[in-house]
């Protein structure tokens, strides 16, 4: 995937450099320079809101302010606000505990920023995937390069003001353009490198970074599934999936992807959702509260797993009547009922208004299928029963695991925030964010009787065979 010089990759390259040589002869930033980066951030973001929900709204087509406020504002200020009131508690070295041999001396890690981190941010959430990696990295002392989506251009101008008015170049660089030049932004010989987007172009930019030998962080998503056990409250299932599946028009990596339900609670389900969407969109996909594909590229893409699904014999019922299925890249919310799994709705992560619903005679069905599946970013599990609970915690291996809501886990900011296998590797957010983005460096610090030396050669004198006889017990 190696693409030639261009201007924008020699702008990349010296950008990259010149932050090299600012994090080289300032390794270890103070508390209080951190402090002051996530201050200024943090006012400058909040005097840019009302720039930043209309450039949000015109990049979507349509997204109403109230909802990028909910997704994107409220968590970036949450992780800020977080950021903050823990940094110095992060930065604290940590004791270790030494073995007999090597006494007296003392020993600790010290969490040293690792240099300049790179981060890829995607177009379906352009602050919040943008600002959240970038407050994990600053807290830890970081400077960083951001490689915003081609898809967002009003939003992306009004993030470079922010970002220029708060920390300016010497703790940042904010890189446009499209695939060829994400493809050499993943070439740069950063110190991290974290991707958030599809498993495809994962596996591309992890190619990429082990040519430096750079460590990465990738959030991936995929197929998050929805399972309702026989003994969850259908209703309040059906209000939590809608708001789940329909914020942001699904064009999240954590949505409910399909629903497992039992075979005898499959109507219930469906008649409560078509009551929750009434509510939510009165007006169907015409309501001005329902967010828009961000582009026709992934209308297309979305109604091509209809008309397979379709072709293929699959019942695919539209829940909102209300309006017309489709309209000025909307989409209405459609039922796929029990799609065979050879199918492109089935195999690819959706990121839209689609729903596939599986049936189960026992949980058990539902939690092997689950387990022979690529692991999920997210399970999302309704139940009234706590051995329901127990047996997702301990059977089921998933970035995270909510139990009766959904989407909410992401805008926790002491949580982390992360996929294992197809779904992603490594995490951030919180505390696990700080040291994702920084070096746990062991330091040793030896003194007085060096008791080694005893144990020098020649190896065959008593003290020797008494170690031979007692090392187990040291």
């Amino acid at each position: 995937m190696a693409v030639g010089l261009s201007y924008h990759d020699d702008e990349m390259r010296a950008a990259f450099t010149r932050l090299k040589d600012i994090a080289q002869r300032t390794p270890f930033p103070t508390a209080t320079e951190r402090l002051q980066c996530l201050k200024r951030l943090e006012m400058t973001l909040l005097r840019s809101e009302p720039a930043l929900l209309r450039a949000l709204q015109h990049d979507f087509g349509h997204r109403a302010p109230e909802e990028s406020r909910l997704l994107e504002l409220i968590p970036v200020l949450g992780e800020l606000k977080h950021a903050k009131r823990h940094l110095k508690k992060w930065m604290r070295s940590s004791k270790r505990r030494l073995h007999i041999s090597a006494l007296p001396a003392h020993a600790k890690v010290v969490y040293q920023p690792k240099g300049v981190i790179g981060v890829i941010s995607p177009w379906n959430y352009p602050v919040l995937l943008c600002l959240g990696p970038l407050i994990g990295a600053l807290a830890a002392g970081n400077r960083v390069m951001l490689k915003v989506s081609e898809f967002c251009p009003q939003t992306n101008r009004v993030l470079r003001e922010i970002l220029d008015r708060s920390l300016g170049e010497n703790w940042l660089e904010l890189v446009e353009g499209e695939a060829e030049i994400a493809n050499g932004f993943s070439q740069l010989p950063f110190d991290h490198l974290l991707f958030t987007g599809s498993t495809a172009v994962g596996r591309i930019v992890m190619r990429n970074a082990a040519e430096n030998l750079t460590p990465v962080t990738l959030e991936l998503g995929g197929k998050s599934p929805l399972l309702v056990a026989p003994s969850a409250d259908l209703s309040d299932t059906a209000k939590k999936l809608v708001f789940g599946k329909l914020l942001n028009a699904g064009q999240t990596c954590v949505a409910p992807d399909y629903v497992f339900c039992h075979r005898e609670q499959k109507q219930g389900l469906i008649e409560h959702i078509k009551d929750e969407l009434a509510q939510y969109y009165p007006e169907g996909v015409l309501s001005s509260d329902y967010t828009s594909l961000i582009n026709s590229r992934q209308l297309e893409r979305l109604q091509g797993y209809l008309n397979d699904a379709i072709a293929a014999g699959v019942d695919c019922e539209n829940l909102m009547p209300q309006g017309p299925a489709q309209s000025e890249g909307k989409l209405a919310l459609h039922v796929l009922h029990q799609p065979k799994d050879d199918l492109r709705v089935m195999q690819d992560e959706l990121f839209g208004p689609l729903l596939p619903i599986l049936l189960y005679d026992d949980m058990e069905e539902a939690l092997s299928y689950i387990r022979q599946r690529p692991r999920p970013l997210a399970l999302y599990l309704f139940t009234q029963q706590t051995q329901d609970q127990r047996l997702c915690e301990e059977s089921i291996t998933s970035g995270s695991l909510v139990i009766n809501h959904t989407l909410i886990q992401v805008a926790q900011a002491d949580l982390p925030f992360g996929g294992i296998g197809h779904s992603g590797m490594g995490a951030y957010h919180a505390e696990e964010g700080f040291k994702t983005f920084s070096h746990g460096k062991s330091v040793l610090h030896k003194r007085g009787f060096n008791m080694l030396a005893l144990l020098r050669p020649p190896y065959r004198r008593p003290i020797h065979r008494m170690v031979a006889k007692l090392w187990r017990f040291l």
